[in-house]
Order: C-alpha cells, then structure tokens, then sequence
C-alpha cells in the first residue's frame, strides 16, 4: 500500500486551489460575479463542488482571494516599475503607463475586482475597493507629491489633484479593458502618451483649483467635523 507524502498533498491541494481561482475569474469575468454558482464552478474543474468547500467557505471568499491577488500583482508592478527610474517625473509617466499595461494585459482579472457584485459580504464595493487598494493609491500619491515637490509645482501636497491624475489614467485603463482598442489607430500606445502629456501640461497650466471652490470645499471639511 503507497501512501502520499505531506508535502505532497500540501502540493495537490494547493494546485487545486489554484484551479478553482483561476476556473471562477474566467467565469466571473465572462459571465459575472452573480451568474455563477459553486456547482458550475466545481463541473468547470471536475470535482463536486464539496471539494471547494474544503479551500473556500463561500463564492465570496474565491472573489476575495482573486481581488487581493490582482491588487497585489499590482502593487508589484508599480513597484518594480518605479524602482527603474531615480527621477520622480519619470517614474510617475512610466508607472501611469505601467497601470494602464496591467489592465489591458488582464482584462479578466481587471473585471473581477472592479466590475464585480455592489454588495461585497456586506461592504459596499466602492468602500470594499478603496479599502483594498489604499496600498497602491498611497504609493502614487507619495510618488505624486515628491513629482511636484522636485518639479517646484504649486500646490505641492494637493490631494485633490494626485486624484485627477490617478482617475484619469485609472478611466483610460478602464476603457481599454471595456472597449478594447481605439477604433483607427494603429499603435494603442499613442493615445495613454497623449493622455499622460495632457495631464502634465494641464498641471503646470492649471494647478490648482480656484479660490471659489478651494472656499466650498474648505467650508464642506469644517462644516463635516462638527
């Protein structure tokens, strides 16, 4: 009689995690979050589907575990990205491009994570994603905030603007990953450098909000800690 060694059912088991993972994001991604049961997902990989109770206790922690994964997976990529470039305002052009090259290159994870189910085991998705994804959005902002301090701008610690750059660049991959490919263009690449050399020029040309709206939304902050 052969017996399985521990590191080998250690082995299989994570293998069949991974399998489970990677049969539920082709199939929330093609079908969606809520059109897709533990059983289908259990007859997409061949097993019953008691077999995932045994890695997952319901579909919401297979889409928990696949939106860190993808966060994560990001979060390397910035990383890895920015270490390549010393000067600030490079790294800021090369890891907007870099975001933008993720999301085109992983639709199907892309979908998951940001066009899932509204309501996330009781957290709003919105709240479920920022709270997922403060590591990455606090990276750009500091890389952000040492882009305008090296490059003398205005305003140096301005949240709102690392917010209009990180929307725009985070809306472009979106359309990419919606839409595909802008019709009549041949290189992609040309519109994410246009949006990227826009951007930059707006912020010299326009760095900050006027006073009026700076006031509204000073007297909103004031008025919210009362």
């Amino acid at each position: 009689m052969t017996t399985t060694s521990p590191s080998r059912r250690v082995e299989r088991k994570e293998r069949l995690r991974g399998e489970i993972l990677a049969a539920a994001s082709k199939m929330f991604a093609d079908r969606g979050y809520e059109a897709v049961t533990l059983r289908e997902i259990a007859k997409e990989i061949g097993y019953t589907h008691a077999v995932i109770y045994q890695h997952f206790p319901d579909k919401w922690h297979i889409l928990a575990e696949l939106s860190r994964e993808t966060i994560g997976l990001m979060i390397q990529n910035f990383d890895a990205t920015a270490a390549k470039y010393p000067a600030p305002k490079e790294r800021l052009f090369a890891t907007s491009r870099g975001l933008i090259q993720f999301c085109i290159a992983h639709p199907q994870q892309f979908r998951n994570v940001w066009f899932g189910p509204e309501n996330r085991n009781g957290i709003h998705a919105g709240q479920y994603i920022d709270d997922l994804g403060s590591p990455l959005f606090a990276r750009f902002v500091q890389l952000f905030f040492e882009v305008a301090e090296a490059e003398g701008l205005p305003n140096k610690h301005d949240i709102v603007v690392a917010h209009t750059w990180w929307f725009n660049i985070f809306g472009l991959a979106t359309l990419f990953v919606i839409q595909g490919v802008v019709p009549g263009l041949s290189d992609q690449s040309l519109v994410t450098e246009q949006t990227i050399a826009t951007l930059w020029a707006g912020l010299q040309a326009v760095p900050r909000l006027p006073k009026s709206a700076n006031a509204k939304r000073s007297g909103r902050s004031s008025a919210s800690k009362q």
